[in-house]
C-alpha cells in the first residue's frame, strides 16, 4: 500500500516538474544549493579579509596610509596595491587554470554550450583565489562571475561522480551557479533566471533548468541569509514608485542613452584586451599587472572605481554625487574594468555593469531635473532603472536585470519603467554587443540542442510510413550450410540476411561483414550452418515505433538494415528498414516544414 501512494506522488511530480528532462536533477539541486551557499560565505569573508588588509587606509584620504603596520605613501600604494593583486593573480592563473582567467560567467556558458557541462575539478578553487586576490586588491571586477563558476565547477564535479548524463550534468551545473549568485546578491530568483537567460543572446531560456536552478538558488541564499544576515546585500532596500506616464518619455530617453554607452562600454572592453593587451610582447601572467598598475593611475583621481564600487552606487541612489562627479565616474569605470579584466584579471562584469549605469543614470537624472524642474519626483529612481537597464542591454539578460534589481533594492514600484528602459536597451543594442562572447543566439544554435531538433522530427516520423515492403528479403533458414549460403548471397543484392527457423520465426540475422570472418577462419566448410553465422539476440523494430525509436537501433551496433516485425508477434519478419531510409525520410519532412515556413512566412 505505501509503495502504491509513493508510486502516485512521484508520478504527480513528473506532470509538476518534467521529470522526465530534470528529474534527478531536481533532487541534488537543494545539495548544490547548500554548498553554492557555504561556498558564497566563504569567498565573501575571505574577499573582505584581504580587502581590508590591502586596501582598508586608503578610504580616509590621508597621505600616508597603513598596510600591514607599514607607513606607505596614499600615491604609492595606489598604485603598488592593485598590481601586486594583478601579478599573483596571474600567476595563479596562468600556473594552474588558464580557463579561469577574465569574467567566470563565460567559462561557464561556454562549458554548458561546448564543453558538455564539464569544469575541471581545480578551476572552482583556482577561480576563488584569483578572484579574491583581484577584487581585494581594488581590481575593478565584481563578484558575481567568480561565485558562479565556482558553484558550476562544484555542481560539475559532483554530476560526474554520481554519473549523471550529458543533459542532467548541463542543468546542474547551471544549479550551482544559480546558487553562488542568488546567495551573493540575496537575490534568489533573479539568480535563477539569470543563469538560464545569459545563455543566450536572443529572449531564449533554459526552461528544463529553471526549476533546478530556483530550487539551488533558494537553498543557497536561505544559507547566506541565516549565516550572514543582510551582510551580503548591494544597496540598501528603497521603497519607490512609478509617477506614471509623464515620466516616459524620460526612461526613453535614458534607454538610448543606456545604448549608446552600452557600445561604448563592449567595444572598449574588448579592444583593450584584442588590440592592446593580446598584442604585447609579455608573459601572460604579468599582463594582469600592467592592468592593476593602469587601473592604480585612474584611481589616484577616482578611488572609487576600486573594487566594486558599492559605496559609490548607494552614494549615487541617496543624491549625494554631483553630476559632474556621475559622469565621470561612468566613464572611468568604463575604463578601469576594461583594464583589470580584459588584461587577464578575475572577476565578474555584473557589479561594474551595474556601477556604470548607476552614474549614468544619476547623472542623466539630474541633467533633466535642471532642464525641467519637478518634472521628475524622485531622480533616485533613474539611479536604479540605469543599473538594470544598462545591464540588460550589455548582458542581453532583460528578465534578469529587471527582477534582480528588485530583489537587491526592494523597489519593486520600479517594475513598469525597469522593464520598459530594459527592452528598449536589450532591443537597440545589437545582439552582437555584448560581454559574453559565449552566448549563442539561440536554442537552436547551441551544441547542447544540436540534436534535439533532429529526434524531434524523427519522433512524428513511424516505421509504417518508410518501410518498403516490396523490397524483397532473402531469409535463410537456420540449418543453410555455409556453401549453399555464399550461393544466397553472390545472388543477392541485400547487404543483411535474417535466419529463421522451420516455423518462419526469426531467430538471428547475419550481414556480408559477418560471413567474411566466417570465410576468413579456419571453420568454413559444409558443418558451418547459417545459426553459427548469424548474430543473437536481433534488433528489431515495429511498424508503430517512431524514427527516432529506429535510430537507436542502428546507432546500437552500427548497422545498416534492421529487420521490421510484427507488433504481437515479435518473431514474424514484415520488412527490413534500411537507414538510407530513414535519412531519406528525415530530410524529406525537413524541406516539408522549410517549404511550409516559407510559404506562412514569406521573407525570413
Amino acid at each position: 500500500m505505501l509503495e502504491y501512494y509513493l508510486q502516485r506522488f512521484l508520478n504527480h511530480l513528473r506532470t509538476i516538474f518534467d521529470t522526465e528532462s530534470s528529474g534527478r536533477v531536481i533532487l541534488y539541486s537543494p545539495l548544490v544549493g547548500l554548498i553554492s551557499g557555504l561556498v558564497a560565505v566563504v569567498f565573501y569573508f575571505a574577499l573582505q579579509a584581504v580587502s581590508d588588509w590591502a586596501l582598508g587606509g586608503l578610504g580616509d584620504g590621508a597621505d600616508h596610509v597603513t598596510i600591514a603596520g607599514i607607513s606607505v605613501p596614499r600615491v604609492l600604494a595606489v598604485l603598488t596595491i592593485p598590481s601586486l593583486g594583478g601579478l599573483l593573480c596571474g600567476i595563479v592563473v596562468y600556473r594552474f587554470a588558464p580557463e579561469a582567467e577574465g569574467h567566470g560567467t563565460d567559462s561557464m556558458v561556454r562549458a554548458f554550450h561546448r564543453d558538455r557541462g564539464r569544469i575541471r575539478g581545480r578551476v572552482p578553487l583556482v577561480k576563488g583565489v584569483a578572484s579574491i586576490l583581484t577584487i581585494g586588491s581594488g581590481g575593478s571586477a565584481g563578484r558575481e562571475g567568480p561565485i558562479a563558476q565556482i558553484g558550476a565547477g562544484f555542481a560539475s564535479f559532483l554530476a560526474d561522480r554520481l554519473r549523471l548524463g550529458e543533459q542532467d550534468r548541463r542543468q546542474l551545473m547551471l544549479s550551482g551557479a544559480a546558487g553562488g549568485i542568488g546567495a551573493i546578491f540575496h537575490a534568489p530568483l533573479g539568480g535563477a533566471l539569470f543563469v538560464t537567460e545569459v545563455l543566450y543572446g536572443s529572449t531564449a531560456l533554459e526552461f528544463a533548468a529553471v526549476i533546478p536552478a530556483v530550487i539551488a538558488s533558494i537553498s543557497a541564499y536561505t544559507v547566506s541569509a541565516s549565516l550572514l544576515g543582510h551582510g551580503l546585500a548591494v544597496v540598501a532596500p528603497r521603497q519607490l514608485q512609478f509617477a506614471g506616464l509623464s515620466e516616459v518619455p524620460f526612461y526613453l530617453a535614458l534607454a538610448l542613452l543606456c545604448t549608446l554607452v552600452g557600445y561604448a562600454y563592449v567595444k572598449t572592453f574588448f579592444g583593450l584586451r584584442d588590440k592592446v593587451f593580446r598584442r604585447l610582447p609579455l608573459p601572460n601572467m604579468i599582463k594582469p599587472a600592467l592592468g592593476g598598475l593602469l587601473l592604480g593611475c585612474v584611481a589616484l583621481f577616482l578611488p572609487q572605481v576600486m573594487g566594486g564600487g558599492y559605496t559609490a552606487i548607494q552614494q549615487a541612489i541617496d543624491g549625494a554625487l554631483p553630476v559632474r562627479l556621475l559622469i565621470l565616474l561612468c566613464v572611468a569605470k568604463i575604463v578601469a574594468t576594461s583594464f583589470t579584466i580584459s588584461s587577464g584579471g578575475s572577476g565578474g562584469v555584473f557589479a561594474p555593469s551595474l556601477f556604470i549605469g548607476a552614474m549614468l543614470g544619476g547623472a542623466f537624472a539630474q541633467v533633466c531635473d535642471q532642464m525641467f524642474p519637478g518634472a521628475l519626483p524622485h531622480t533616485e529612481a533613474f539611479v536604479l532603472v540605469g543599473m538594470g537597464g544598462f545591464f540588460a542591454g550589455v548582458a542581453k539578460v532583460p528578465l534578469t536585470a529587471v527582477l534582480m534589481v528588485c530583489e537587491m533594492t526592494g523597489s519593486y514600484g520600479l517594475l513598469v519603467p525597469l522593464m520598459l528602459v530594459s527592452i528598449v536597451n536589450v532591443a537597440l543594442l545589437s545582439s552582437r554587443w555584448t560581454l559574453y562572447e559565449e552566448q549563442v543566439h539561440a536554442i537552436v544554435d547551441s551544441p547542447a540542442h544540436r540534436g534535439d531538433f533532429i529526434v524531434d522530427v524523427l519522433e512524428q516520423i513511424r516505421v509504417s510510413e518508410v518501410m518498403r515492403r516490396d523490397r524483397h528479403i532473402d531469409v535463410v533458414p537456420e540449418h543453410t550450410p555455409l556453401p549453399e549460403i555464399l550461393r544466397l548471397v553472390a545472388r543477392s543484392h541485400n547487404n543483411y540476411f535474417p535466419v529463421v527457423d522451420h516455423d518462419r520465426n526469426l531467430v538471428g540475422i547475419f550481414s556480408l561483414r559477418d560471413l567474411r570472418s566466417v570465410l576468413t577462419g579456419n571453420g568454413a566448410g559444409p558443418l558451418v550452418v547459417a545459426t553459427d553465422v548469424a548474430t543473437q539476440p536481433v534488433l528489431t523494430v515495429t511498424p508503430d515505433d517512431d524514427l527516432h525509436t529506429a535510430l537507436r537501433r542502428f546507432t546500437q551496433k552500427n548497422i545498416d538494415d534492421i529487420p521490421v516485425v510484427d507488433a504481437k508477434q515479435k518473431s514474424q519478419i514484415l520488412a527490413m528498414l534500411s537507414r538510407k531510409d530513414l535519412i531519406a525520410a528525415y530530410h524529406d519532412r525537413v524541406t516539408s516544414l522549410q517549404q511550409e515556413h516559407a510559404t506562412n512566412w514569406p521573407g525570413t
